[in-house]
Parts: structure tokens; sequence; C-alpha cells
């Protein structure tokens, strides 16, 4: 696909700035969405530079710990704003 970068999401713990993080030199931020829709939920992730969507961040517990989809595998994204870190584990792959 034209302007799709080639990129994988790494499990990992990660130092979180603010709402942003790196990935193998990449960096990616929790982002919210400008309109809220009842559809989608509040909070997305993107790589910033260039610019991509990457996932809806489905609320899965207690605090700041996501569920989002990317290339057909389940990952779990928590963020720990006191320690400074994002930890980004695979669940299972989709079916």
């Amino acid at each position: 696909m034209k302007g799709k970068i080639e990129m994988e999401l790494t499990e990992g713990i990660y130092t979180l700035e603010g709402n942003k993080f790196y990935i193998n030199g990449k960096k990616f931020a929790v982002l919210e969405r400008k309109k809220d829709t009842h559809k989608k939920p509040k909070n997305y992730l993107a790589l910033l530079s260039p610019f991509q969507y990457i996932s809806s961040l489905f609320p899965a517990g207690e605090g700041e710990k996501y569920n989002l989809d990317f290339q057909q595998e389940l990952f779990e994204l928590e963020l720990n704003r006191k320690e400074g870190r994002a930890v980004l584990k695979k669940i299972e792959p989709i079916e």
C-alpha cells in the first residue's frame, strides 16, 4: 500500500514521556479523538512521524490499561505514569 510505513509493535517496557514512547526508534503516542463518538473509544494509538493511525485503545481493567489490535494480533498496552513506563504485551493472535 502506498504511504504505509513498514513497522511492527514489539513487546517490551518503554519509557513513557507524557503520552509518548519510543519503540525501535519510532515515536508513538496515545491520543484523544477530537470528536466524541459512541462507536469508537476516546483514545487511540498513533505513530507520530510520519503520522499513522495504529488502533483504537479499548479500556481493559484498572487504570490506563488498554487492548488494541495491530496486523491481526491483539496487544495490551499499560501506561504507568507514576513510574514513567509503557508496557506492551502480545495477548493472542486474532483468528
